[in-house]
């Protein structure tokens, strides 16, 4: 894999992780103003394990950039 190509995969899963957060968080707003909290607080468990996918793109590009790619 050239450096390009790692540097745009690893732009591409950080895109997709926060794109999935942003649907996440709208989810469970919505929950919340209909007064469904139990729904909004599973959805939020989910947040926090999406936020590990955009966690691990970060240690990716950190890990990248320390390599010189």
């Amino acid at each position: 894999m050239t450096a390009d190509s790692f540097r745009k995969a690893t732009a591409d899963a950080a895109r997709y992780a926060i794109g999935n957060l942003i649907d996440i968080l709208q989810d469970a707003s919505k929950y919340l103003e209909t007064g469904n909290d139990l729904a909004a607080w599973g959805t939020l468990v989910c947040f926090d394990e999406a936020a590990d996918d955009l966690k691990a793109a970060i240690r990716l590009h950190r890990a990248a950039n320390r390599k010189g790619l």
